[in-house]
């Protein structure tokens, strides 16, 4: 009897450490040392943080940083586009005396420019095989707007002096953004297949930031003073402008995205003491990202599904961080001992 006795209580014991195991299991599959999945989803941002006397280019992914240039030397990431598997960020790097035009891949870097003359890469995006980055050269009429398609160089200035702030690809077309100054002002300008068209008439300051192609309408924010001087935030679509902002405090767009018949802005206006709070508009209606007593920047905004990202910079206790607002819920991407700042994000399902 005493037997069978214990035999049933080591089944009870087997049966119950069992079910624990069981529990344990689908309650948890990460190691303790891993961060749980919360999200079906990979933000990546890129900037630059501040460390020593060295201008870090940064990418952050899912929080984490690391530096994407030579440790030694300067530099500075402005955009980042991820297609498959390959990050791909744009931006420049100190070269002996001049900073040359980069693009790094998976964190592998390859010069654009020679470093004989300063040169900048502000935007990148990829279209199947092939790799487009936006941004200027230097020249003998100052900065020459520039396009390089899988490395290789167009110059599409057209002797005047220009800049690149984004780019992207429409089936065969070619969309870049920025500004010229055939004129003492500078001119918001759109370039399609290196065709500048203006956007604005040259009689005030004004720079196209972004461009987002959305079926056939092209959508691009950007910035133009008024008769006050003061800046407006605007949103240009098939060359139409709409103003953002009402031109009683300075504003500005610097990144749009479009999702149906929703249009995104971010970027920042004044409050009444003069320093800029980072904003995000959605049809035009305007929504504080930051405290109104701090002073902050939203750059670059990307949407999936019904979620909102922002990245951007807000000055905490006299230093700049590195910022990302999430449907406006905001962390830190840097933590506030260096100055730093977030000039670019792209957000990519893990089911792709």
């Amino acid at each position: 009897m005493k037997n069978i006795i214990n035999m049933q209580i080591k089944h009870k014991l087997l049966l119950l450490l069992l079910f624990n195991y069981l529990i344990f299991s689908c309650s948890s599959n990460n190691s303790p040392n891993e961060e749980p999945t919360t999200s079906g989803t990979n933000v990546y941002a890129v900037g630059y943080e501040i460390n020593g006397n060295i201008h870090d280019a940064k990418l952050w992914t899912n929080g984490k940083a690391s530096v994407l240039q030579n440790k030694n030397l300067p530099g500075d990431a402005n955009a980042v586009y991820v297609s498959g598997n390959d990050v791909y960020v744009a931006g420049e790097e100190l070269s002996g005396s001049n900073y040359v035009a980069k693009v790094w891949k998976n964190g592998t870097g390859t010069n654009l420019t020679d470093g004989s003359q300063n040169a900048n890469a502000n935007s990148v995006f990829v279209s199947g095989n092939d790799v487009y980055v936006g941004g200027y050269e230097m020249s003998n009429i100052g900065k020459a707007a520039t396009i390089w398609k899988n490395g290789v160089k167009t110059n599409i200035s057209n002797g005047i002096q220009s800049h690149i702030s984004s780019i992207t690809v429409s089936g065969s077309d070619v969309y870049a953004v920025g500004w010229q100054t055939p004129v003492s002002q500078y001119l918001a300008t759109i370039w399609k297949n290196g065709i500048a068209t203006k956007l604005t008439d040259g009689t005030k300051y004004a720079i196209a930031n972004s461009i987002y192609i959305f079926g056939n309408d092209a959508y691009v924010a950007g910035v133009e003073e008024n008769n006050l001087e003061k800046k407006v935030a605007k949103i240009w679509k098939n060359g139409v402008a709409t103003n953002l902002s009402d031109g009683t405090k300075n504003a500005e767009a610097f990144s749009v995205f479009v999702v149906g018949s929703d249009v995104y802005a971010c970027g920042f206006e004044n409050n009444e003491p003069g320093q800029p709070i980072a904003i995000l508009w959605k049809n035009g209606i305007a929504t504080a990202l930051s405290n109104t007593s701090s002073s902050a920047l939203a750059h670059a905004i990307f949407v999936m599904g019904d979620d909102v990202y922002v990245v951007g910079e807000e000055t905490i206790n006299n230093v700049k961080v590195a910022k990302l607002w999430k449907n406006g819920v905001e962390s830190n991407l840097s933590d506030g001992k260096n100055y730093a700042s977030a000039n670019s994000v792209f957000v990519k399902s893990n089911q792709d």
